[in-house]
């Protein structure tokens, strides 16, 4: 009898994703270290679903927005950004679901970036210094340290950490930040794809177009993936081999947040309101058909049309109101039916 119910329940629950669209207005994604799950935001909470089935089911359902989830490279953790208390603050969690443990405090915004490759730091962006820097927080929590404090860079984001060399890539103009959406621009406020490293002072700069190189994204062999409008003016993905800039994608859409899992070989992004997956092997982009099954709250109360479903009544002395029962519950109401009271115990 159970295998009977276990079965039935599976031809449901395939029907189901069968006959469900594909969801829109997903965004943030990111891979697990084997690239086999994704992890998302959607209508203001965080989801995962498997690659190659695209069943998804939700992981938090917090007060405020939860955005820009990453996996810790061990597998273990997502950090994110929630916004609980109105701003946005660090938080972590078990990647399989569990307690939620929030990291900073600050009444600034804190928006997640990176993990450090051993997994016991976050990098995020935060404006609590008065402008946008790059800060790190240990996975435990802590005092945050800005990462680039006591060199000339300033307006530093899109921290993520090379796997060997030490360098930290980053982005620091407003176009790669607060102006993403602001595609096509041309100037001396362009970003470029740049690092610094802290211990051997070393400042490198990766890319030089004029228009718009950001959101690196580096895996554990040190593969460096991007964002840049050079080829047709919508952001497309790219990646440097050799040194050199590269093109891997051809859209005549632009795409948003590439990340790459730990592992190497699948890089995850949005474009059009959608997921997309990058495969490095074959250089092949596939959508990501996402199924989202939710589990709504049956609401306490619910309204009920009461007509013709009155099962006894009485009038009062004045003949001026009327006491009726209808589903098990006690109403009043005058006799001309102006207004009709519940009376709840």
């Amino acid at each position: 009898m159970k295998k009977l119910l276990s079965l039935a329940l599976i031809c449901c629950a395939s029907q189901l994703l069968a006959q469900n669209p594909s969801t829109y207005f997903l965004s943030n994604p990111c891979l697990t270290p084997d690239g086999q799950t994704v992890i998302f935001s959607f209508e203001g909470d965080l989801w995962k679903a498997a690659v190659k089935d695209g069943a998804a089911t939700r992981l938090t359902a917090m007060q405020g927005y939860e955005t820009n989830p990453q996996v810790s490279p061990d597998g273990k953790w997502i950090a994110f950004t929630g916004r609980q208390y109105g701003n946005g603050d660090v938080f972590i969690m078990p990647v399989g679901g569990g307690d939620v443990t929030q990291i900073t405090y600050h009444s600034s915004n804190d928006e997640v970036s990176s993990w450090s490759w051993d997994s016991r730091s976050i990098y995020f962006n935060s404006g609590r210094m008065g402008q946008i820097a790059g800060f790190k927080v240990a996975a435990t929590g802590g005092t945050p340290k800005r990462v680039l404090g006591n060199y000339f860079f300033q307006y530093d984001h899109n921290l993520v950490e090379h796997p060997s060399t030490g360098e930290i890539f980053f982005n620091d103009t407003w176009e790669s930040s607060n102006q993403v959406q602001r595609k096509r621009y041309k100037g001396p406020f362009n970003p470029d794809i740049q690092s610094y490293n802290p211990q051997s002072k070393q400042h490198k700069k990766y890319t030089d177009w004029e228009g718009k190189d950001f959101g690196a994204t580096i895996d554990r062999n040190g593969n460096i993936y991007f964002i840049s409008d050079e080829a047709n003016g919508q952001y497309n993905l790219y990646t440097l081999e050799k040194g050199n800039k590269k093109a891997l994608t051809k859209f005549s859409s632009s795409i948003k947040t590439p990340s790459v899992n730990a592992q190497g070989g699948k890089v995850v992004f949005e474009k059009d309101y959608q997921l997309w997956i990058y495969d490095v092997k074959t250089g092949k982009d596939d959508k990501l058909d996402i199924a989202i099954i939710r589990n709504n709250i049956l609401p306490k109360e619910k309204d009920f049309d009461i007509k013709g479903n009155i099962t006894s009544f009485d009038v009062s002395p004045d003949n001026k109101k009327m006491a009726f029962v209808s589903r098990g519950e006690l109403f009043v109401s005058d006799i001309e039916g102006k207004f009709i009271q519940q009376i709840k115990r």
